[in-house]
C-alpha cells in the first residue's frame, strides 16, 4: 500500500485534475467521486490534500462515512510515530460516547417543560402544577450542572478552549442559566408556597423560570452553531 508524507499528500487537492485524497487516522481515502467533495472542496470548510483526523471530533457525523470511500494508502504524519497522549485518548473516549450532546437535552426540554407548566400554573393556580414545576426545574439545574461540565470537557479536548464568539456566548449562558436558576431553588427552601404569593418574592420566582428558558436557548442556538458552522 503506497504512503503519503504530508507533502505528498497536499498534491491531491482534487484542483486542476488532480484526484481529490483526505488523511484520516493515518490513513488515506480517496473522495474524487464524491458530490461533497467537489472541486476538493467539503462545504467549503474542509479540504483535500489534508489530514482531517483532528477535525473530524467537530463533525456532526461519525467516522463510518469512510467505510463509502476507498482507502488508497497510509499517510505517515511527522505525529504519527509518537506515543498517544492522555489527551488523544479521551478525545476518542468522548468521540464514542457523545457525553455532552447526550445530557445537554435534558436541561433544555425542562426548562422549556417548566416554563410551560407554568403558565398552566398562572391561569389556574393548583398544587400540581406547583408541584410539576418546581421538580422538573429542580431536575433541568441539576442536569444543566452536568451539561455545563461536560460542555466545559468537549471544549478543551475538541477545541482547545477556542475563545471565539459562539463559545463565550455558550458559556456565559450556560452560567447565567445554572446560577440564576438557583433562586427560585433557594426561595422554594425559603417558603414552600412561594410560587403562590402575589408579592415580589412570587414575581422573581415566576420571572426567573422564564428567564432562563431564553438563556437556555441562546445556550442551544450557539451551540448549534459551533457544530454546523455558521453559514456564509
Amino acid at each position: 500500500m503506497q504512503q503519503f508524507s504530508e507533502e505528498e499528500l497536499r498534491k491531491y487537492n482534487g484542483k486542476d485534475g488532480m484526484p481529490a485524497y483526505i488523511a484520516f487516522k493515518n490513513q488515506v481515502y480517496d473522495v474524487t467521486s464524491s458530490k461533497f467533495w467537489q472541486e476538493g472542496s467539503h462545504f467549503k470548510k474542509h479540504f483535500a490534500g489534508c489530514d482531517l483526523t483532528d477535525a473530524m471530533a467537530h463533525a456532526p457525523h461519525s467516522d463510518e462515512v469512510f467505510e463509502n470511500y476507498p482507502c488508497i494508502g497510509q499517510f505517515v504524519s511527522p505525529c504519527s510515530l509518537t506515543p498517544e497522549n492522555k489527551k488523544d485518548r479521551y478525545r476518542q473516549w468522548y468521540s464514542k460516547y457523545h457525553p455532552h450532546p447526550l445530557i445537554i437535552h435534558f436541561p433544555i426540554a425542562l426548562h422549556y417543560f417548566s416554563a410551560f407548566v407554568d403558565i398552566l400554573f398562572l391561569d389556574n393556580p393548583s398544587a400540581g402544577y406547583e408541584t410539576a414545576v418546581f421538580l422538573s426545574f429542580l431536575i433541568a439545574t441539576i442536569a444543566g450542572f452536568f451539561a455545563l461540565i461536560s460542555g466545559v470537557f468537549s471544549w478543551w479536548i475538541n477545541y482547545d478552549f477556542s475563545i471565539s464568539k459562539p463559545f463565550v456566548i455558550k458559556l456565559i449562558g450556560a452560567l447565567f442559566t445554572l446560577i440564576v436558576g438557583l433562586i427560585p431553588l433557594g426561595q422554594k427552601l425559603l417558603n414552600p408556597n412561594v410560587a403562590f404569593s402575589t408579592g415580589v418574592d412570587g414575581i422573581i420566582y415566576h420571572a426567573v423560570i422564564f428567564m432562563t428558558v431564553i438563556s437556555i436557548t441562546i445556550v442551544g442556538y450557539y451551540g448549534g452553531k459551533i457544530t454546523w458552522g455558521a453559514k456564509k
